[in-house]
């Protein structure tokens, strides 16, 4: 059988993605990836160069894949935050790279900041045509609204521990995202 690149690329990011998840960047193996992807691990630094590289490469697919998926418009804030949500329940090793770069890179720039910079502005462009609360700046109020959704995943400890319960529980998953469209609602809702 003749050797397929595209399928050895293709085993070597879904190795690597979950490798980076469970194990963040640093603590992340070449060698794990190499033997769960099936691939020598020469092949990995001749595709990707490095383990940054590799995980930018990850995180920059899971966060294509994220922006396809789930789009903010103006008139649909509240939905976004559900889709959001639902998106990362379906999804969780998406929060857990983004928290693996946090941890990684801190406050460094990232791979493909620019590009990243540009896409959340796009989503605060966004916030600001909704006509929500003019008493908070759609930079701050995207964050909020983003950190509302994503922090339940980042710190599933935290959400067990204020819950009292399993947050990935189905009923706690659906009382929770009714908290969060809830708590959206009057956040984008202007004052009056």
């Amino acid at each position: 059988m003749p050797y397929d690149a595209d399928a050895t690329r293709a085993r070597i990011f879904a190795a690597a993605a979950e490798e980076f998840a469970a194990a963040g960047i640093g603590g992340a193996r070449i060698e794990r990836i190499a033997e769960r992807a099936q691939a020598n691990k020469s092949l990995i630094y001749r595709y990707f160069t490095s383990k940054e590289k590799l995980f930018a490469a990850v995180l920059m697919g899971e966060l294509a894949a994220l922006a396809e998926s789930v789009t903010l418009d103006p008139g649909r804030i509240v939905e976004y935050i559900g889709e959001l949500f639902d998106y990362h329940v379906t999804h969780p090793r998406v929060i857990r790279l983004m928290v693996a770069e946090g941890f990684h890179y801190g406050t460094a720039d990232v791979p493909d900041q620019p590009a990243r910079t540009a896409y959340y502005q796009g989503k605060v462009a966004a916030v600001q045509r909704a006509e929500a609360d003019p008493a908070l700046a759609p930079q701050n109020l995207t964050l909020i609204l983003v950190g509302l959704v994503g922090w339940f995943f980042a710190a599933p400890q935290i959400s067990r521990m204020i819950l009292d319960r399993e947050p990935l529980d189905p009923a706690v998953l659906a009382t929770h995202r009714a908290a969060l469209l809830e708590a959206a609602r009057r956040l984008v809702k202007p004052a009056i």
